[in-house]
């Protein structure tokens, strides 16, 4: 007989055996009882969370011999014929690969012939939010009212792309991820049945990378016995996944909690040696240090690891400040959405790590635990824009806060819509980051230079023309732009250029004292350079 993979082997057979979904198969079973099957149902969630499964358990309960009934024999001619996908009654449809509506049409003539061996005709559409929106409208009248003896079960990943005009006639169930403890209970079953043994932290290791996927973390055990052919550990599957060890991540934890540069540096170096995935190992890196201000905050009970694994985290923990941390995993996690589109995915880590690395540890320890300078606010740039009316020079200031880099442009003289564009900029940012993070990243990179006649100009430096580019996509533009109506409530279109000079910095341009920002922003001067 031909192999069968793990994740086939032992799939669900009845609603007891579906894992982590305990809400959706007593709604279900309930429905079995009193007799109030609905004609059609969506089933959504991510990916391996039981969603066909329970829709050929239901498909069981409803025609097995001894139904309907919530426990379907499993033994029956109905009951074989369905698990081994044969059954004329229960037919399974892939959205993805028949999305067109010469298939819906031709379903939708064949829903009048009664079923052949069971009560019903069940019909699984798997991916229905693949179906194209004519396929959609050739389906909605019979969904709506089949005939009684059809059950419609729908099953997506991605309900935000099935019509409302679909979801209104459908009764929704939606699956969640499984959590790890039960996932990996259940792969320690499985590999008991199957006779191989596996470490607890190479099951703690499968379920976390799994994301809440059954069927993945299976899947992933096959590979891994395959691999091992027999005894797995937590180093087999950091091996295969590509991913940094326990270990690993507890050095690097420590390398940057000391702001050791070098030694941070080597690990890195370490992990592109030996072959790991750099997006993968920034990713675990974030984890671990999100599992830090965890156990530093007392969550223990949210982290998803061994006693002793958290008390290393709590141990570790120590290293660190509260703000410290949050500062870190923010640069650590703009190091892992840069390498979406950065070739040198190993040099973004590696002035990721840098940058955590040179900290002022000093300053941050001086400052008071609660203590928060404002943001740049309008007042603070009234009090700008009125001490360069004294110069009547064109001048630039930076200001830095502890909340972020802000620079803002100001011309003695200039235009007060271009003042009122540049003054809210951050915010104008922080509206496009939540629509495109794409958008975002590009302008972030420009300077509003000029604003008129319902227009505003963006410029870029030389070489940086990807992100002009980008930025003039249509999506991007329309995020954009769309912002700028919602900060400023001005129905300005966006200009992409590219500056031909660097920004004014003769020595004529006279500067504001460094204790004029101080007193403008509420500040303090650590070190003048």
């Amino acid at each position: 007989m031909a192999y069968i993979s793990l994740y086939r082997k032992w799939r669900s057979q009845n609603f007891e055996e579906i894992i982590g979904q305990e809400p959706i198969m007593q709604t279900l079973k309930n429905a079995i009882k009193n007799g109030r099957i609905s004609h059609a149902y969506l089933f959504s969630g991510p990916r391996g969370t039981g969603k066909t499964s329970t829709a050929r358990i239901l498909a069981k309960a409803l025609n097995c011999e001894k139904g309907p009934t919530t426990e379907p024999c499993g033994k029956c001619d109905r009951c074989t014929k369905i698990r081994d996908g044969h059954a004329v009654d229960v037919i399974e449809i892939d959205a993805a690969s028949n999305r067109g509506i010469d298939e819906i049409r031709d379903l939708r003539e064949k829903v009048r012939y009664s079923p052949v061996e069971g009560r019903y005709k069940v019909y699984i559409i798997d991916e229905v939010h693949m179906l194209t929106p004519e396929a959609f409208n050739a389906l909605l009248k019979t969904l709506e009212e089949p005939p009684s003896h059809v059950i419609f079960i729908l099953a997506t990943t991605e309900p935000q792309r099935v019509p409302l005009t679909i979801l209104s006639r459908c009764q929704r169930l939606d699956f969640r991820r499984i959590p790890n403890a039960k996932i990996i209970d259940q792969l320690k079953a499985i590999a008991s049945k199957e006779k191989y043994s596996i470490e607890e932290g190479a099951l703690s290791l499968i379920a976390r990378n799994s994301e809440g996927s059954m069927r993945d973390a299976i899947s992933l055990l096959d590979q891994l016995i395959s691999y091992c052919e027999g005894n797995v550990t937590h180093d087999d599957v950091a091996t295969l996944l590509g991913t940094a060890g326990a270990d690993s991540l507890f050095e690097l934890g420590e390398a940057i909690g000391k702001s050791d540069t070098a030694r941070s540096l080597e690990l890195v170096n370490r992990f592109v040696l030996e072959g790991k995935s750099v997006p993968q190992v920034t990713k675990d890196a974030l984890n671990h240090l999100r599992h830090i201000l965890l156990a530093k905050l007392g969550s223990k009970s949210v982290i998803e690891e061994t006693t002793e694994h958290i008390e290393k985290l709590k141990a570790q923990a120590g290293l660190f400040d509260e703000k410290e941390l949050k500062d870190i995993i923010r640069v650590m996690s703009r190091a892992e959405t840069d390498m979406r589109w950065h070739p040198q995915s190993r040099l973004v880590l590696e002035v990721a790590v840098i940058d955590v690395c040179s900290r002022d540890r000093k300053e941050k320890v001086s400052d008071p635990a609660g203590e928060k300078k404002a943001p740049v606010s309008e007042n603070s740039y009234l009090k700008i824009k009125e001490l360069l009316d004294k110069t009547k020079e064109d001048v630039t200031v930076r200001s830095e806060t502890r909340q972020q880099d802000k620079v803002v442009e100001v011309k003695a003289g200039g235009n007060g819509l271009l003042d009122k564009v540049r003054v809210n900029w951050q915010k104008v940012l922080d509206q496009v980051k939540k629509k495109s993070i794409n958008g975002f990243i590009s302008l972030h990179e420009g300077v509003p230079l000029k604003a008129e006649s319902g227009q505003v100009v963006i410029g870029f430096k030389k070489g940086y023309a990807f992100h002009k580019f980008r930025l003039e996509e249509q999506v991007n533009r329309s995020v954009v732009e769309d912002a700028i109506k919602n900060v400023i409530n001005e129905d300005l279109k966006i200009l992409c250029v590219i500056q031909e000079d660097d920004a004014d910095t003769s020595a004529s341009a006279k500067k504001i004292s460094v204790n004029d920002l101080a007193d403008i922003f509420s500040g303090k001067i650590m070190k003048k350079i």
